[in-house]
């Protein structure tokens, strides 16, 4: 069996969104927002002192659309309520 390429990491349609944390207290993630085309959006994830999810997009790279945006910040629901140490998620 080959290892997979990572065209095949990318989906024809919608996101996929892998998590992986850097900070344990507070929680913070790197993320990746896997897209179609092999185009990829990168951010980290955390919370300001209100609870509310902060995404900060990597200086420089592309802009994040709405939808992947709006998408990220329901799975940063599903870490916060659980702070996992990896979490992957395809949708769309």
């Amino acid at each position: 069996m080959s290892e997979p390429s990572s065209h095949d990491l990318h989906p024809t349609a919608g996101a996929r969104f892998a998590f992986e944390r850097l900070e344990d207290d507070p929680p913070r993630y790197a993320l990746t927002a896997y897209l179609p085309g092999a185009r990829a959006l990168r951010a980290e994830l955390g919370w300001s002192p209100d609870g509310r999810a902060i995404l900060e997009p990597e200086l420089g790279g592309e802009a994040w659309d709405d939808w992947t945006r709006d998408e990220a910040l329901k799975l940063a629901r599903v870490l916060k309520k659980d702070p996992k140490r990896t979490l992957v998620r395809w949708r769309g």
